[in-house]
């Protein structure tokens, strides 16, 4: 059984050769039928027999790298190569009359192609073209056309969401001199399998759709690519870190005043804050088109909550070591509590006993209330240290609530 199965796979091998052997062609059968082809051929004329018949066109883009995403100037550069293919009906052949050849390639500039431009590009708008470049054809006279370059285009950029924005770019492909009438373009695909890593972007998606641009109904191609920006370097580098200042200047009320260091402490925070305000000129981007963003913002309001914490541990050290011969004023004691108004508040039955002279406790606890009322005035008795402490608690909460607040709008307005 064994040597039956091995001389049927030598069989098999046999004739999968002797196959390849009858369907070899040789230079002269290639030269006979390019020269077949291309005799009279004129890559002026769309190729087509009927010339009110539409041209379809496939098409798919390989993207290979991401390059630059520029803010700034609003362009997008990228690298990669589109695919294009039509049928030529005056290339079609019939592989049995031409010794099985079933493909071919010719020279770019000797066979129709239509006339592609980047019609949103940056720089200088040029027919998309490359020398030297062969163009695959088949036997059914399909036409394949592979250009390739590095693509600069244009973008309206929106960096109000940074570093969580994502940007929606578009390239806009033409061709010159015809109208949907004649050529029209089939959607496609993006292709990511040669795409490399960019280490400040990646592509969400992306796609190709046949499109008609403006009033001349010029026929092309859209490309549209959903960039998302990697905010991982900007989150542990700027976000966290100022963060942190922010919500460690807060407690600057906990520390005693008797330390001595609450103003020093400040100051460094407050300093701290703006020396990574200018690292962000570095990192942030430089435009406030459509808006400033949302980062820049919060670095801002991150500088003017340390400002005024400054400002407060200052207020709260000059009433901290006021003299207390110094009258409190009125307004002050009703913001600082009520009870600083009615001392004696603990005390409500005081009067009543000592009206009541056939008591027989008023002598006995005579020394008791005297006592206990020199507690309380003690105890309630309105002093500068107090207004200090109590504009420390107001501060902290004040600002606590502040930092929470401000926070919370900057992830709702990026997230």
């Amino acid at each position: 059984m064994n040597n039956v199965h091995r001389q049927f796979v030598l069989n098999l091998i046999c004739l999968s050769f002797l196959v390849k052997l009858c369907s070899t062609y040789t230079y002269t059968d290639v030269d006979i039928l390019y020269k077949n082809l291309t005799s009279g051929y004129n890559k002026q004329i769309r190729p087509v027999i009927d010339q009110s018949e539409i041209t379809y066109i496939d098409s798919s883009f390989n993207i290979i790298t991401i390059q630059d995403i520029s803010e700034v100037q609003g362009t997008v550069t990228l690298s990669g190569f589109f695919s294009f293919s039509w049928i030529d009906n005056n290339l079609a052949w019939n592989p049995a009359d031409h010794n099985n050849i079933n493909s071919m390639d010719f020279p770019e500039n000797i066979l129709w192609k239509p006339p592609m431009v980047n019609g949103n590009a940056a720089k200088n708008i040029k027919i998309m073209t490359v020398e030297n470049m062969m163009l695959a054809v088949q036997e059914d006279g399909r036409v394949s056309f592979f250009p390739g370059d590095s693509f600069t285009f244009t973008c309206d950029i929106d960096s109000s969401k940074f570093p969580f924005d994502t940007q929606i770019c578009t390239m806009d492909l033409l061709t010159w001199g015809y109208s949907n009438k004649t050529l029209v373009f089939n959607d496609g695909l993006v292709a990511t399998d040669l795409m490399g890593t960019n280490s400040g972007w990646e592509l969400s998606s992306a796609t190709i759709t046949g499109n008609v641009f403006g009033k001349l109904t010029i026929p092309g191609v859209e490309v549209k690519f959903n960039f998302k920006r990697r905010s991982y370097f900007f989150i542990m580098n700027l976000l966290l870190p100022v963060n942190f200042l922010g919500f460690l200047n807060i407690f600057v009320f906990i520390l005693p005043q008797e330390s001595g260091e609450r103003i020093g402490f400040s100051i460094t925070a407050l300093l701290a804050v703006v020396v990574f305000i200018t690292i962000a000129e570095d990192i942030l981007p430089a435009t406030a088109t459509p808006k400033l963003a949302a980062l820049y913002e919060l670095l801002i309001q991150d500088m003017a909550l340390s400002g005024c914490i400054v400002i407060s541990v200052i207020l709260s050290s000059r009433i901290y070591y006021q003299k207390d011969q110094q009258a409190i004023p009125e307004w002050i004691r009703k913001c600082v509590g009520f009870k600083f108004c009615c001392c004696n508040k603990k005390h409500p039955n005081f009067n009543r006993h000592l009206t009541e002279p056939n008591s027989v406790h008023v002598l006995k606890s005579t020394d008791k209330i005297k006592v206990d009322l020199q507690k309380d005035e003690n105890t309630n008795e309105l002093t500068w240290e107090t207004v200090s402490k109590f504009w420390d608690t107001v501060s902290l909460c004040f600002y606590l609530l502040w930092f929470i607040v401000g926070n919370m709008k900057f992830f709702i307005d990026t997230l």
